[in-house]
């Protein structure tokens, strides 16, 4: 008798315990809770974000490491043949300790080699006239970039710091042509693909307007794209993450494995192909400008 008084007492507190932790109430499951309040998804910035990986107003403010300067919505300079100047850690005026121009920036790579072993990692950051950030980026093998593509204006300040830091700046982009320029030479069929590196772009100029799919990217971090327009800027972050979903062939195996199905009615069952993700896709128009900072590259494709 008392063994089964403890059995039903059993099983009147465990039900009781389950609805207590899972928030049940006679109204149903209660909503997720953040901070102690509800939290209600927003649906339209859920649809957006699929089809654009645009962050929405009121989060962009946490993808800003620092205030950029509006000098990012004035037309991108252009290359010229002056002689490729070497930055070491410290500070330099543009206009003054080195020209003004279109650049690119490349790393020195480090030297592992047992007699040398000399790691060099340097951080570069440009500022305006008004103390606001132009362009920051982390150069080093795997944990940083390598190079980058950017405008250096008269009356900026670029900072380097780091470990054996040596950055170069080149004013030819022809003395640089990455794997990419190269393959663009040789294959006339990617004409409907752009590949951009870290740094400025300015559409019409490096960039034709239009709308484009975001391939592809690769990157040390998540990265982000800085997308200047109509005098307001539009934050994109880059993820490879896209919610790849099972098909159903794939659904139907992990059935089998529990289910006593026959083979003729496996047979019988429809099979799709993979789910494939959507891309999501960005509008550029004449005039924009981009900004990527601490991306090794990043392909867009013609939508």
């Amino acid at each position: 008798m008392k063994q089964l008084f403890q059995s039903k007492k059993t099983l009147i507190i465990v039900p009781v315990l389950f609805l207590i932790l899972t928030g049940c109430s006679f109204a149903g499951i209660r909503s997720p809770l953040y901070d102690g309040k509800p939290v209600e998804p927003n649906e339209l910035a859920i649809k957006q974000y699929d089809q654009t990986q645009q962050i929405n107003v009121e989060n962009e403010a946490y993808y800003f490491r620092h205030p950029l300067s509006d000098s990012l919505f004035e037309p991108s300079l252009e290359f010229s043949d002056k002689e490729t100047v070497t930055l070491n850690v410290g500070t330099y005026e543009v206009g003054e300790d080195l020209p003004e121009g279109r650049v690119i920036l490349e790393g020195h790579p480090s030297d592992f080699s047992p007699q040398v072993f000399t790691i060099r990692a340097g951080n570069v950051t440009v500022f305006d006239d008004n103390g606001l950030v132009t362009f920051e980026n982390h150069f080093q093998e795997r944990i940083g970039v390598m190079q980058a593509v950017v405008d250096l204006r008269e009356g900026q300040t670029v900072n380097v710091d780091g470990e054996s830091s040596e950055i170069y700046v080149h004013y030819n982009k022809k003395t640089l042509l990455n794997p990419f320029d190269m393959e663009a030479d040789a294959k006339p069929e990617l004409a409907s693909t752009e590949t951009l590196r870290a740094g400025h772009y300015e559409v019409g100029k490096h960039i034709e307007a239009g709308s484009y799919m975001l391939e592809d990217f690769a990157a040390p971090r998540t990265a982000v794209l800085y997308h200047f327009t109509e005098k307001t800027v539009k934050v994109v972050e880059l993820t490879a993450n896209r919610g790849l979903k099972p098909s159903a062939s794939e659904l139907n195996e992990a059935r089998y494995e529990t289910e006593d199905v026959s083979e003729e009615d496996k047979k019988d069952e429809q099979t799709d192909a993979p789910y494939q993700s959507v891309k999501p896709v960005i509008h550029l128009k004449e005039g924009d400008k981009l900004y990527l900072p601490m991306l090794d590259w990043l392909k867009l494709k013609v939508n």
